[in-house]
């Protein structure tokens, strides 16, 4: 158990997936062993194989609650079988059993948007960042939410907050950041963030076209 652990934070999936295998074999009855074979299965994207990991996995944990790793896995391998309705459900559950979760509720308000419930879902990301203000998905998912409703500077705040915690977060973070810099006419600012956004992905085409403007206008 303890290798496949081990194997899993390092990125080897098809060690951790034998490893996990494994111990397995050796401990069937073991809900933690499961849960964390489940997990391995869900970061190869073999979402029902995932689904059927944790299913037994809480079947092993009885009356014992799971723990807040379990709905993380549940809502994503739900979310990957594309059952939207049976990941909000796991995400709901997770969030109610789990309260002090950051984690679980900014996955909870990704759903609950993508269902209609865009205030619910601000409001649960609000709630998240002031648990833990450390994770930088919760306040990219947040600056998406008022990038969308068009609060560009309350966007701007969020999105510039994410990037300091996780330089690296994505292209879609540093291409919104551009745009909102040139809406506020800082041409220079939005040309660094725009460039950004085509190093981290090389094929973002509308950044590319959106400095080849700035270009053309100096």
């Amino acid at each position: 158990h303890n290798l496949g652990v081990a194997l899993e934070r390092l990125g080897r999936l098809d060690e951790a997936e034998t490893a996990y295998g494994d111990a397995a074999g050796r401990a069937g009855d073991d809900a933690r062993v499961m849960l964390g074979w489940g997990v391995v299965a869900l970061k190869r994207g073999a979402y029902q194989v995932a689904h059927g990991r944790l299913a037994r996995a809480r079947e092993l944990a009885g009356a014992k609650p799971v723990p807040p790793l379990w709905y993380w896995a549940a809502t994503l391998a739900s979310a990957g079988l594309d059952d939207p309705s049976a990941a909000l459900a796991a995400a709901e559950e997770g969030a109610t059993a789990h309260p002090g979760s950051a984690v679980l509720r900014n996955n909870l308000a990704v759903l609950r948007e993508l269902a209609g419930d865009v205030a619910g879902a601000e409001s649960m990301l609000r709630a998240a960042l002031a648990e833990d203000p450390s994770l930088p998905q919760i306040s990219k998912n947040l600056a998406d939410i008022l990038y969308r409703d068009g609060r560009y500077d309350e966007a701007r705040e969020s999105y510039e907050r994410a990037a300091k915690l996780a330089p690296d977060l994505g292209d879609d973070l540093y291409f919104k950041l551009g745009n909102i810099a040139y809406r506020r006419r800082d041409h220079e600012q939005a040309r660094q963030s725009w460039r950004r956004a085509t190093e981290l992905n090389p094929g973002h085409e509308l950044a590319r076209v959106n400095l080849d403007m700035l270009d053309v206008g100096r």
